[in-house]
């Protein structure tokens, strides 16, 4: 069956909606999609904030790329009754997307005509219902890929029949609005699928997290190497004496993503091709994302936001700190999800200078600034973003920060990969102290 476009065109959003994007985890808690999320950023008059949503949506399908915002995951992308009776969804490829409707009125002929013909297509449909409200029409259901139902609000009673009534109607139930790790255990407990939220990097303060010993000596390496009288080759022993972080480290410089002119075969070499500030950054890193318990997502979102607050430092410069300052700040805002301990009492532990620690603790200064508007930006509130950050356009600063934090996490995998298999592979040898890696 061939559908049309209608044949009015979207005029162009001219960066009046921003785009960011919610990971939709599975019971594993790995990422199954992304949702799309846009969001009008202007007030004034005449603004037709659907229209140019509506814009953007198939803008980023056919001009910048899916591909850039997602990776290879599927994009969720929520729907009105507009665009879809306009046919613009046909524009989408069946392939790449989800398609978020409400659920239609019972007596909504059209929008049923329209979803049937996206069915026909192989679009992949998610209903999302009000977790109050009664089911869909089962002729609706039998079309949907998924329902999904917004959680967040809901008491236990309220969250317990709805996942009784609509988990019998679908084999693939998600959840959004999970915004705490004890409403996700609920959640999974329910029977839940899939879940939406911020939970991954929301601190679990009920559970009693010990980190292994392997991550106790990563994170005093950690705190060392913020120690600001630090010289070269305390650096490199800090590194170095940590055989686990140090082999780690140039498992990852090694990774294509940094596309080094040789091979790295040392920490000392890795220092005097790079300097203590890149070292640093990137053993940062390493030692942030080791807990396999937390979902991945969270070092793609410590990534994310220590270089989207960098390129703000690089926008808007700070007199007392550059924009490596900002990337720490960023990097370490989510301290807190993966030591599942108050943010303060994480902070206790590193030699971060006062800017830092009030930027993170306290969202002041430039560096707060720049770091309240992210997380605002993350949430949709964009107002908070332009009082923070007054005329800078951070949808384009983010897709740029995302699109680098895909690239440097999947180098992280790619890093971890490479330092397994030589694990397997030294299993049973002796040696000395780790300091290097074989060409």
């Amino acid at each position: 069956m061939s559908v049309e476009l209608a044949d009015h065109p979207f005029p162009s959003a001219d960066g009046d909606v921003a785009i960011a994007r919610q990971p939709i985890h599975d019971r594993w808690l790995r990422v199954v999609g992304y949702e799309l999320l846009f969001r009008g950023t202007t007030g004034r008059a005449g603004f037709d904030e659907e229209r140019a949503t509506a814009s953007v949506i198939v803008e980023t399908f056919t001009g910048i790329g899916v591909g850039v915002v997602v990776g290879r995951q599927p994009a969720h992308v929520r729907l009105s009754r507009r665009f879809l009776l306009e046919l613009h969804a046909f524009a989408l490829p069946a392939d790449r997307v989800v398609l978020e409707v409400v659920a239609p009125e019972p007596g909504d002929a059209a929008v049923r005509t329209v979803l049937e013909r996206l069915a026909e297509q192989e679009y992949r449909i998610s209903l999302a219902c009000p977790p109050r409200g009664p089911l869909p029409d089962p002729a609706l259901v039998r079309l949907a890929h998924s329902i999904k139902l917004d959680v967040a609000g809901l008491s236990p009673a309220e969250l317990s029949d709805a996942a009784d009534r609509f988990g019998a109607a679908t084999t693939n139930l998600i959840a959004a609005g999970v915004d705490t790790p004890a409403l996700l255990k609920r959640c999974r407990e329910l029977g839940f699928h899939g879940f939406q939220g911020f939970f991954f990097c929301t601190p679990d303060v009920v559970r009693s997290h010990i980190p292994p010993t392997s991550r106790l000596s990563e994170l005093h390496s950690l705190a060392t190497l913020y120690s600001q009288s630090l010289s070269f080759e305390e650096f490199e022993r800090v590194i170095t004496r940590d055989v686990g972080l140090s082999y780690r480290l140039l498992c990852y410089l090694n990774s294509a993503f940094f596309n080094l002119p040789r091979h790295v075969a040392s920490v000392r070499e890795a220092l005097m091709m790079l300097g203590m500030k890149a070292v640093r950054r990137w053993a940062t890193l390493i030692a942030l994302s080791g807990d396999e318990e937390k979902p991945n997502e969270l070092t793609v979102t410590a990534l994310l936001r220590g270089r989207l607050c960098e390129l703000i430092g690089r926008r808007r410069p700070a007199a007392t700190a550059g924009s490596d300052a900002f990337f720490t700040v960023g990097l370490f805002s989510v301290m807190d999800a993966i030591m599942d301990a108050p943010l303060d009492e994480v902070l206790e532990a590193l030699p971060l200078n006062e800017e830092a620690r009030i930027a993170l603790l306290d969202r002041g200064g430039p560096m707060g600034d720049a770091l309240a508007a992210i997380v605002a930006y993350e949430r949709g509130d964009l107002r908070e973003v332009e009082r923070r950050l007054p005329g800078l356009n951070m949808t384009e600063l983010y897709i740029s920060a995302l699109r680098w934090a895909d690239a440097a996490c999947g180098a992280l995998d790619e890093g971890e990969a490479a330092a397994g298999a030589g694990a397997q592979e030294s299993d049973g040898e002796d040696g000395d102290e780790l300091t290097s890696i074989p060409a």
